[in-house]
């Protein structure tokens, strides 16, 4: 019977489907960087069809994403919309891989709370109060070491995300599981 726990135990904790913030689908945003400047529509459609597909496969529902000293999250400068950045992104490596009038999509995880909701976003989806506050009190460029795990999102270009061609935003949708402020 101790051996049958220990088994269910395991099993339970290698089925969280997670990855380290540094992991992000390069390929996927070289596509969306590319697509950018594609003066063919079609072409431009197609490189976004194709984008939209790695990150379907990549940024899935329960996702959860860890960061940690390798790569950390940071407040957007903006700050007044619950948004993420992360510290290793653009990376060197992708920067050299895009043309010079190529420019990487920003991408930020956004997470929801009570009073900055989203229609959409099922309150079980919500971040809690206390981690949403410490992420109010502190100041744009703020570090975080922490846990995010991406949530379905209905209106979306993909089943966690939104992507504004206008802006080259990638959005994606999240809770906010654990965020501990660290020094830069």
């Amino acid at each position: 019977m101790k051996k049958i726990s220990v088994i269910l135990v395991l099993t339970l904790a290698l089925s969280v489907d997670f990855s380290y913030a540094l992991d992000l689908p390069d390929d996927a945003l070289r596509l969306l960087a590319e697509a950018t400047v594609e003066s063919c529509s079609i072409c431009a459609k197609q490189e976004l069809e194709k984008a939209f597909k790695i990150m379907n496969d990549r940024f899935i529902s329960g996702h959860e994403i860890i960061a940690d000293e390798n790569c950390r999250f940071v407040k957007v400068l903006s700050g007044g919309n619950n948004e993420l950045s992360l510290t290793c992104y653009p990376s060197d490596t992708f920067m050299k891989s895009i043309k010079n009038d190529e420019r990487p999509p920003q991408v930020v995880f956004t997470f929801y709370t009570p009073q900055k909701r989203l229609i959409g976003v099922t309150d079980k989806d919500y971040t809690s109060k206390e981690i949403a506050d410490g992420y109010d009190a502190s100041q744009p460029g703020a570090r975080f070491e922490g846990r995010i795990r991406l949530i379905p999102y209905k209106y979306g270009d993909g089943p966690t995300y939104n992507y504004f061609k206008q802006t080259n935003k990638l959005q994606i949708h999240c809770v906010v599981l654990q965020l501990k402020p660290v020094s830069p």
